[in-house]
């Protein structure tokens, strides 16, 4: 009798079962629980048709061995696990041992000006691939090393105690190795530190993480840029390909929504030499985008040098960004069927899970499991659902496109993950707060606000009133997310 191999997904982790011909429901479960530990019982095993029944037989069901089968539940508790750790109370902790902790992200506390910092930080921290790749940064040896160096290891360290969720993290010694490495960020003024630019600041640590871990090429835009003389349209048209690690959002007193303003950066006119004319003359220049990053930031250019002030001012005009952001009409022809035909197809996929979130949403508490266990119910099930999505999403790619390793866009879409605004009317001055996803919350209802160590849980109506028009918060730094990565 003849047998075959299956994979099933549970927690993010994928698992081989050898299954025979006659095995039914019931002996599938089984082999389930050998691997994870979860009864039959408390299975919920995610395939076309429904609920596995224990007595229908696995060959019928027709599964794709390629396709991992999704599998939520939790562990029984009555089955061996990991020894119970030592109990430690209260009043056994010296004053040095009580560290607040809280269930919802940790704050950074201001130390001065340093909100735009803050915020900063708070966003970079959100980006996982780059926390990932900053948690197994190897330092150099002691006392050796680049400012860099130097700057990635005390960020690591930085980022692992904002990942253990105390309530308030003292960001002094980074603050202190950022200002050594750009002396820029020290400048004083009547003995205080002076406010900075966050999006100053994200630029400059975005350099240094490069040159350490290599991390622009999931930042990376490409643009295939076309110069057109005015002047003499016989002149060829000259062609040439430019990087950027932002998409820049002009504002104008006509710009009204962010991609308006993206369209506008992607279109200027200069003057230089031709070679036809023997003249300074006015090229056209046009950018079509040849490469789209895995993460996308996009800067509102809000800031300008008033000459009678002598300081940055804020155009306060408010213009509004979308949750999902299509970049289809801004690619060039070599890459735009490609990205659209991937988007599309991703659009029938999401449309395929939208049960499965809502079944989510609609399931009623376990009335079995206690607060923690059911929080752990609740993140497996938002885990199985994304890695069903990413894995639906995978057999619809082109041959050689792995979007675990992939530092590109494989679709043109994004979604909104963070943003980072400015409160006030000058960048000398103001406030800088960071608002990022909830990346346990599956239709992006849910944020957070981080108003340096004060955290918050708001809705997604809250982030819409950051498209700016006065001098309250107001988008300064969007970063998108490839969609289903």
């Amino acid at each position: 009798m003849g047998s075959f191999k299956i994979t099933i997904k549970h927690a993010g982790k994928p698992h081989e079962i050898e299954l025979d011909e006659s095995d039914t429901g019931l002996a599938f479960k089984e082999k389930i629980r050998e691997l994870t530990n979860i009864s039959p019982e408390r299975q919920k095993i995610l395939i076309k048709g429904g609920k596995l029944g224990d007595d229908i037989k696995v060959s019928s069901l027709n599964l794709n061995p390629k396709q991992a089968i999704m599998v939520l539940g939790t562990p029984d508790a009555a089955l061996p696990s990991k020894p119970i750790e030592k109990q430690v109370f209260l009043e056994d902790l010296n004053k040095n041992g009580l560290v607040q902790v809280s269930h919802d992200p940790s704050g950074l506390i201001n130390l001065g000006n340093t909100c735009y910092l803050n915020s900063t930080l708070q966003a970079l921290f959100h980006i996982k691939e780059l926390k990932e790749k900053i948690d197994s940064y190897k330092a150099p040896g002691q006392n050796s090393g680049t400012g860099s160096e130097s700057l990635t290891v005390s960020l690591g360290k930085l980022f692992s105690q904002m990942s253990k969720k105390q309530e308030k993290v003292n960001p002094i010694i980074f603050l202190t190795l950022f200002r050594n490495v750009y002396p820029q960020f020290a400048e004083q003024q009547n003995g205080f530190y002076k406010q900075q630019d966050a999006e100053e600041a994200f630029s400059q640590i975005l350099t240094s993480l490069n040159s350490t871990l290599k991390t622009s090429d999931a930042f990376r835009l490409s643009f295939k840029e076309e110069q057109k003389c005015l002047g003499a349209p016989q002149e060829p048209v000259k062609t040439n390909y430019v990087d950027s690690l932002k998409l820049n959002c002009h504002i104008s007193i006509k710009t009204n929504f962010l991609k308006d303003g993206i369209l506008d950066g992607l279109k200027e006119s200069i003057e230089k030499f031709s070679d036809t004319l023997q003249s300074n003359t006015e090229y056209e220049l046009n950018r079509k985008i040849v490469r789209l990053p895995k993460v996308l930031t996009v800067q509102f250019v809000r800031f300008y040098w008033r000459r009678d002030t002598q300081k940055k001012s804020k155009i306060l005009r408010r213009v509004q960004f979308p949750f999902e952001l299509d970049l289809a009409d801004m690619l060039d022809d070599s890459i735009k069927a490609e990205k659209i035909n991937a988007r599309d197809n991703l659009r029938k996929i999401e449309k395929d899970n939208e049960e499965l979130v809502r079944d989510f949403k609609k399931s009623r508490k376990e009335q079995r499991l206690n607060p923690i266990q059911q929080e752990e119910e609740d993140k497996l099930k938002i885990l199985s659902i994304k890695s069903k999505l990413r894995d639906d999403f995978k057999k619809i790619l082109p041959d050689g496109v792995d979007i675990d390793t992939t530092t590109e866009n494989p679709s043109s879409v994004y979604d909104l993950s963070a943003v980072i605004t400015h409160s006030g009317s000058s960048a000398d001055s103001g406030h800088y707060q960071a608002f990022v996803r909830d990346e346990d919350d599956l239709d992006g209802e849910r944020w957070w606000r981080f108003n340096d160590d004060k955290v918050t849980s708001i809705s997604r109506e809250r982030i819409e009133t950051l498209a700016g028009g006065g001098e309250s918060d107001s988008a300064l730094i969007l970063i998108y997310r490839a969609a289903a990565l």
